[in-house]
Parts: C-alpha cells; sequence; structure tokens
C-alpha cells in the first residue's frame, strides 16, 4: 500500500522520471515494459491529520460525500468535516484511508474504519463507517483498492474480520462488497429494497 499523497506520489514520480532519463542518457538501456506495465494504478495511503492536505483533502472529500443523495445531509459542510478530522485525530482506533490514481493532481477516495473486538475470535476487527469515491474518479478501482488496503492492514495485524454497514440505496457500493466477497448480501440483487426505503444491510468477511 502506498502511504503518499498526490503530492507526495508526484514529486516521487517526477524524481524518478529525471533519475531514469538520465540513466537513458548514459547507457540507453531498452524499456522495462513488465514493470512499467505492473506500476500500480491506484495510491493508497494511511490519512495524516498533522498534514494539511491529508487533513483538506478529508473534510473535502466528507462534504462531497454527505450531499449525495445516499446521505442527504449537504448541511454538513467543509467546516463540519473539518472538526470531525480533529476529533478523529485523537480517537483512539481510527483509520482513515485516502486514495487517488497516480496521474491525479487530488484526492479521489476515502475510506473511514473503527476497530472493533469479535468475542468469538478473540480478536479485532474492522468496522468500515464510510466509504466515498469522487463521482469523477468512480468505476476505475478506487473503491476497490482502499478496500483492499484495508484488507492487507486487518490481516497484517491479524485481524479476525472486517464488518460494514450499507444503505439499501447505495447500489454501487453493494455491487463493490459482493464483488470482493462479503456476506450477509447474496440476497440483494434477487430481492432489491424497494424505491426510498431507508433499509440498512449489514455484511462481513472473515480473514
Amino acid at each position: 500500500m502506498s502511504r503518499r499523497s498526490p503530492k507526495a506520489a508526484r514529486e516521487a514520480r517526477e524524481r524518478a522520471a529525471q533519475a531514469e532519463a538520465q540513466a537513458q542518457a548514459q547507457a540507453h538501456p531498452q524499456p522495462d515494459a513488465d514493470a512499467a506495465d505492473s506500476a500500480p494504478d491506484v495510491d493508497v495511503w494511511i490519512c495524516d491529520f498533522a498534514d494539511a492536505e491529508d487533513s483538506d483533502a478529508f473534510a473535502g472529500l466528507m462534504a462531497e460525500f454527505a450531499a449525495e443523495p445516499v446521505s442527504s445531509r449537504a448541511d454538513l459542510d467543509h467546516a463540519h468535516f473539518a472538526r470531525v478530522a480533529t476529533d478523529l485525530a485523537r480517537r483512539p482506533g481510527t483509520l482513515v484511508l485516502l486514495a487517488a490514481h497516480a496521474e491525479s493532481e487530488t484526492t479521489e477516495g476515502i475510506l473511514i474504519a473503527f476497530e472493533g473486538y469479535s468475542s468469538f475470535a478473540q480478536a479485532q476487527l474492522f468496522n468500515v463507517h464510510d466509504i466515498h469515491v469522487s463521482p469523477s474518479a468512480r468505476g476505475r478501482g478506487v473503491g476497490t483498492a482502499m478496500m483492499q488496503a484495508l484488507e492487507d492492514l486487518a490481516r497484517e495485524h491479524r485481524f479476525a474480520k472486517i464488518t460494514l454497514e450499507v444503505a439499501a440505496s447505495n447500489t454501487g457500493a453493494i455491487a463493490l462488497y459482493r464483488r470482493l466477497g462479503y456476506a450477509g448480501l447474496e440476497h440483494v440483487a434477487a430481492h432489491p429494497a424497494a424505491a426510498g426505503s431507508d433499509a440498512t444491510y449489514f455484511a462481513t468477511k472473515k480473514l
């Protein structure tokens, strides 16, 4: 998992490009097609609330999420979520992931998860509280990359599972979770919620 903001990633790419250009000028090597093909398309990193760029991206993306029909809370603006960022920075057990395509100049996705505990498994778990991808970046793997990064961290720390709740109206998120193997959503396709339903589904993935 990358832990670089768009700015840091951009600077790293520029340094790498300069180094590559210098190396080619000296030795004229053949381009490494395999290395280029394997470069990650989406960068995912842990939000650093002490970093002004990360903190601003957090507030902006959450305000964008709140204004969408699935949330219907357009009254929650950037200033509100700037205060939330201050709260979360002090809250133990909070994980916020940010994401962006490698070529992007702005942060495009956010995931908020909180640590919990499974008494049955006698191990910690993550609960996904919020996940949002900017409209212009949807359908390009940002949500998948954030969820996979969360799973990687959970496995690294021997967490038992990941849980989440998803609104019945959030069909895009439901499709993502089903594709990633989350249990509890198998019936959704066969029995979709009625239009305007405020139902919420619970899903889990054991690790």
